[in-house]
């Protein structure tokens, strides 16, 4: 296994609340962008589901709860260049998205067909540190 450390820069949010019963409980999806740069350089586009349990809707950082989601990711590592998938689950508790990430078998296309793993961050902002382990 390789480690590698990314940090990973926000560029766009998205949220809309489709199950909304009062400003605390919701379920919500999100999309939202990213640039990678460190050991693996690149960019994602991650779709979440989430489930809001506590907080209040117009101060996010106040929101709890878990979420579930995909991320597609396009990048070079180890100078190889390719496309592959991670299966993020988390929650959102104290301002801080804590989530796993695990690389989906099989999702991986171009020179990083094969690649496996998994990995976590806590995100307590846009700008935010994976640690991956990996093999390719």
């Amino acid at each position: 296994m390789t480690t590698a450390t990314i940090t990973i820069t926000g560029k766009t949010w998205d949220e809309a609340r489709d199950g909304e019963v009062d400003a605390q409980h919701a379920i919500a999806q999100a999309k939202f962008t990213t640039e990678w740069t460190g050991d693996m350089t690149g960019s994602s586009t991650c779709w979440l589901l989430i489930s809001y349990v506590a907080g209040a809707a117009d101060k996010p950082e106040t929101l709890e709860g878990p979420y579930v989601g995909y991320e597609q990711v396009d990048a070079t590592v180890d100078g190889r260049r390719g496309t592959f998938v991670l299966a993020a689950s988390g929650e959102h508790t104290g301002a801080v998205a804590r989530t796993r990430v695990t690389i989906v078998a099989g999702s991986g296309t171009g020179e990083l067909e094969g690649i496996t793993g998994s990995g976590s961050y806590a995100a307590d902002a846009m700008q935010y540190t994976l640690t991956l382990d990996y093999e390719l």
